[in-house]
């Protein structure tokens, strides 16, 4: 079925506005179930860097029912960037919710203003370097550094100075899956491209619920004409960013070569400057030995002349 690629933020965005597919999306990521979700004020920030890149984030209040039937609520971050960038544009949105505070009932009843725990997920449209696996989780252990054992506990104070956070490198998603998860997130592999770039080929398996509503939603989304305007507006920014990207490499291989140029006429001149001081030091060598072979001489001819030493001839007295 010919669905429209999620890798566009615009089409990202269309997808997890439908609260259910968004809640659904998140409960199969999380492996928790999610009771209640609130989209919170969307965003998409396009930030310049050698001609632009964008960065798409959702926000989301969530109440989880863990394993353990308890109920928490927690602040998920979401976020999806195309390229690798600098991290600090990342770590500045996650400071930004670690700065907000929600309302809760206390033990009266009464309400107040208490800090969440926040989750993040990174949707990733790069491969990093270092993380072959297509989905990573990085999560707290409590762990007592003394004995070495982990601890089977949960504290405020930590939890809510440390976060969960969850990395899809969407690169990294093949068709030949292992759980459901994989399958879900199938939705968003680029195996499917096609030659029209804006739409996949999904052959994944739609028996799912979840998938099923997902595809079909990017089905519908081939027709809209928004949303193509919307990605034609990303591929130029793409090809902008492309063409900035390689002007930039094109600098820093001029830059190379010319400090690579410089290190060699450094070399070279270093070079030419031992050989100098090595001639120098030949020349005064043989200079040395040639005054001790005079000297010598000098005194071979004064001993046949048994001419005594200090003095001179009559002849060199005229």
């Amino acid at each position: 079925m010919l669905i429209a690629n999620p890798i566009y933020d615009a089409v990202f965005k269309y997808l997890l506005e439908d609260v259910d597919i968004a809640r659904g999306l998140l409960s199969a990521i999380l492996d928790e179930a999610i009771e209640h979700l609130e989209v919170k004020p969307q965003e998409m920030s396009v930030e310049a860097v050698t001609g632009g890149i964008s960065i798409f984030r959702l926000d989301f209040k969530a109440i989880v029912r863990t394993p353990s039937g308890e109920l928490k609520k927690m602040l998920i971050e979401l976020q999806k960037a195309k390229h690798l960038f600098d991290v600090m544009r990342f770590r500045r949105y996650l400071g930004n919710n670690y700065l907000k505070e929600d309302e809760i009932r206390d033990e009266n009843g009464e309400p107040v203003l208490v800090p969440l725990p926040i989750v993040t997920i990174y949707f990733l449209g790069f491969k990093l370097a270092n993380v072959p696996t297509p989905v990573l989780k990085v999560n707290r252990v409590y762990k007592d550094i003394i004995t070495g054992e982990v601890l089977d506990i949960k504290e405020q104070f930590v939890e809510l100075l440390s976060h969960d956070s969850y990395t899809i490198q969407i690169p990294r998603l093949r068709a030949k899956v292992r759980t459901r998860l994989e399958k879900i997130l199938l939705v968003f592999s680029q195996e499917y491209k096609t030659e029209d770039k804006h739409k996949l080929n999904f052959q994944g398996d739609v028996n799912d619920p979840l998938v099923q509503k997902m595809v079909e939603k990017l089905n519908r989304a081939i027709a809209s004409e928004e949303l193509r305007r919307q990605m034609d507006a990303e591929d130029e920014i793409e090809r902008i960013f492309d063409r900035e990207i390689r002007k930039v490499v094109v600098e820093k291989n001029k830059e190379i070569e010319e400090e690579r140029k410089a290190k060699e006429d450094a070399q070279q001149l270093a070079e030419e400057e031992r050989k100098a001081k090595e001639d120098a030091q030949q020349l005064a060598e043989e200079e040395r030995k040639a005054r001790e072979a005079a000297q010598l001489e000098l005194e071979a001819l004064r001993k046949r002349l048994e001419i005594p030493e200090g003095k001179s001839s009559d002849t060199e007295q005229h």
